[in-house]
C-alpha cells in the first residue's frame, strides 16, 4: 500500500501480475483489498496464464474494462456493499498480516534534499524505443566510414611496427596511435548511427570534435583528397546520426 498525500494506492501481486487501485485516504482498507481480490479472481478466471504471458501489445485485455467498471460501481457505495459480502476472513488476514505501507519519500529517488533508502530501478512501458529506418545516404556514409576505419587500422599497424616509414615526410610513433584511435572512433560513429542511447547526440558531437583533432595531428601525412575524404566522412556520419530520430509511433501498436 503506497501512501500518496490524501490518496492511497493499494496493490497486490500474484502469478506475475499486479493489480492496483487508487482510493481516498478515508476509504476502508479491507474494502480496497476486497476489490482487488475480486478483480484478480475475475481476471484469472477469464484469461489463462499462458495467454497472458504471450501478450506483447498494450490494451490487449481492453474488454476486461467492463468488468472493472461494474465492480468499481459496486465498491463506490461501501455502505450498502458491506452487507452483501463477507469481509470477516479478509479482515482477519489483514490484522494478522498487515499490508506493508510504502511512503512517498521511499518512492522518490531524492526527496527534500536527501537520498532515499530504496533504490528503484528505472522502469519503462512497452518495448525499447526504435530509431527510424536508415536513409540511403546514411548507409553510404556508414559503409565509407567502415572502409576508412579499416585503412586507418592498417596504417596504424604499419606505423607501429616500423621505426621509419619512407612514405611519411616526418614519421613519428605518435602517428600510429592517432590512426588507431581514429579507426576506433569511426567504428563508434557507426555504432551511434545504428543504435539508440540516451546521450547519442551528445556523443556524436564529441566524436566530431575528437576526430577533428585527430585529423589535425596527421594533417601533413595526407594529401588533399585524403583530408577531404576523412573530414567529409566524419561530418556525414555526424549529420546522419543527428537527423535520424526515434520513431514517432512504435510499430504494431493500436493505442
Amino acid at each position: 500500500m503506497l501512501s500518496l498525500l490524501l490518496q492511497y494506492f493499494f496493490f497486490i501481486t500474484t502469478l506475475g501480475l499486479s493489480y492496483f487501485a487508487m482510493c481516498e485516504a478515508t476509504y476502508p482498507t479491507v474494502l480496497a483489498f476486497s476489490f482487488l481480490n475480486e478483480i484478480m479472481r475475475e481476471f484469472i478466471t477469464k484469461y489463462e496464464l499462458p495467454k497472458v504471458n504471450l501478450v506483447r501489445r498494450p490494451y490487449s485485455f481492453i474488454e476486461f474494462d467492463s468488468v472493472i467498471h461494474k465492480t468499481r460501481q459496486r465498491y463506490n457505495k461501501p455502505q450498502s456493499l458491506t452487507t452483501k459480502i463477507n469481509l470477516t476472513d479478509l479482515s482477519t488476514e489483514i490484522k494478522l498480516r498487515p499490508p506493508y505501507i510504502v511512503q512517498l519519500s521511499q518512492v522518490e529517488p531524492v526527496a527534500n534534499g536527501y537520498q532515499s533508502s530504496i533504490n528503484l530501478a528505472k522502469l519503462s512501458v512497452g518495448p525499447p524505443p526504435k530509431l527510424e529506418p536508415l536513409a540511403w545516404y546514411a548507409i553510404v556514409a556508414a559503409v565509407f566510414s567502415v572502409l576508412l576505419a579499416l585503412v586507418g587500422f592498417y596504417r596504424s599497424l604499419s606505423a607501429l611496427s616500423e621505426s621509419h616509414l619512407e612514405e611519411y615526410d616526418d614519421p613519428n610513433p605518435l602517428h600510429g596511435y592517432v590512426f588507431l584511435c581514429e579507426s576506433f572512433l569511426r567504428f563508434f560513429q557507426v555504432y551511434l548511427l545504428l543504435k539508440h542511447s540516451r546521450y547519442r547526440i551528445l556523443e556524436s558531437w564529441l566524436m566530431l570534435v575528437v576526430m577533428g583533432f585527430c585529423n589535425v595531428l596527421v594533417w601533413e601525412l595526407r594529401d588533399g583528397w585524403q583530408v577531404a575524404a576523412c573530414i567529409g566522412s566524419t561530418i556525414a556520419m555526424h549529420v546522419s546520426t543527428v537527423v535520424r530520430r526515434l520513431e514517432c509511433k512504435l510499430p504494431n501498436y493500436t493505442v
